[in-house]
């Protein structure tokens, strides 16, 4: 018995042309397969402490007790790779009452103005993430910006906050 017969066939069973195809389609999923599995940002480059600061306004004071030294912190609205941002390691109080923005002054100005019962907090929190150049990113995914405001959370409170301060450390 011939390998190859007269009709280009391997052992009369299947077409050389069929073997190439099937040859390419499998050397194509292999090399998919290892592009989509290695690690995106290189080998030499890992993660690094990262420290900043979230300044929160006008906090009603049972959210503010509810906010805790340890806990984690999180984005309710992006994405942060599915873990916290960070743990809070110190809470102050700035002031207290708090001062929140005035919803409507009747000359279209706005201004701030103290209420009762709340508090302004300074949330001190450390994250792991990459740090290039003077940007970070938290958790390789969490763009972390000065002056970004938005809705964070802990187990227990839900809170808007302004993140004033980064230092990249390690």
């Amino acid at each position: 018995m011939k390998i190859i017969d007269r009709n280009g066939r391997l052992f009369g069973k299947i077409s050389v042309i069929d073997v190439l195809v099937i040859a390419v389609v499998l050397v194509m999923a292999a090399a998919l397969y290892f592009k989509n599995n290695q690690a995106h940002t290189g080998a030499a480059v890992t993660e690094q402490a990262i420290t900043f600061q979230v300044r929160a306004r006008g906090i009603d004071s049972y959210v503010a007790d509810a906010i805790r030294v340890g806990d984690g912190l999180y984005d309710q609205n992006y994405s942060s790779g599915g873990r916290a941002l960070g743990k809070i390691t110190n809470i102050e109080v700035e002031s207290t009452p708090g001062t929140k923005l005035a919803d409507e002054l009747t000359d279209g100005t706005t201004a701030m103005f103290e209420a009762e019962d709340t508090v302004d907090l300074l949330l001190t929190v450390e994250g792991r993430g990459l740090v290039t150049g003077r940007s970070y990113s938290l958790n390789r995914v969490y763009d972390l910006g000065i002056n970004s405001s938005r809705n964070y959370c802990t187990r227990q409170a839900d809170f808007t906050g302004t993140v004033c301060r980064i230092v990249g450390a390690d």
